[in-house]
């Protein structure tokens, strides 16, 4: 495994490896947009979204969207009519 600047690349981690790094960068982010550089800022922006797309290849059958997360659930649950089909 080549380690790059921003660390091993999301796709050659293990799944574990994966989860805890995601819970480690969503654990530091209001940290690094408060307080970050604005390089930090944007490594950390870059490997996080590296890691989320990652997590979401690997693992798309535990990231689908709640209905009611959707566009569609939005209007329902606000009474708005469904829109487009």
């Amino acid at each position: 495994m080549a380690a790059t600047k921003l660390g091993i690349p999301a796709r050659q981690l293990t799944d574990q490896a994966l989860n805890r790094q995601l819970r480690t960068m969503w654990a530091t982010r209001e940290e690094t947009v408060l307080h970050g550089a604005s390089n930090a800022i944007a490594r950390h922006t870059y490997r996080m979204l590296e890691l989320e797309f990652e997590y979401i290849a690997r693992f798309s059958s535990e990231t689908t969207p709640s209905p009611g997360r959707t566009r569609r659930g939005s209007r329902a649950r606000s009474g708005q009519p469904r829109g487009r089909r």
